[in-house]
């Protein structure tokens, strides 16, 4: 029963690690874009969905070292850390749906070879 939980959120939290890092190289390169003027909302949800995802991982990681490490309640650090646990995969999937409808490959002329 914990078996499934207990290889999805490293699995999740290794995704959300490689799009967070990836994306924003793949923007400064070139090879990603945003929706232009035209779509607003669908612009604003894509940053709005990476920067959620950004602090869902940084507060995820700062809960795991505060319940491992520093806290004087063991019981309590560890059923706060498991809200972000159960939720964490939830987060990861909605904003990957939203990058998946606002981030665009960049488009390439029919020309080129």
């Amino acid at each position: 029963m914990f078996i499934l939980p207990i290889l999805l959120v490293p699995l999740v939290f290794g995704l959300a690690i490689h799009r967070l890092v990836d994306i924003p190289r793949q923007l400064s390169r070139g090879t990603l874009r945003l929706p232009g003027r035209r779509h607003v909302v669908l612009h604003a949800a894509t940053i709005a969905a990476y920067a959620v995802l950004l602090g869902y991982t940084v507060a995820l990681g700062l809960a795991l070292v505060h319940a491992l490490v520093a806290a004087q309640d063991r019981a309590a650090a560890y059923l706060a850390l498991l809200g972000y646990v159960v939720a964490y995969p939830v987060v990861y999937f909605l904003a990957a749906w939203v990058f998946f409808y606002g981030l665009r490959p960049k488009q390439t002329s029919k020309n080129q070879i």
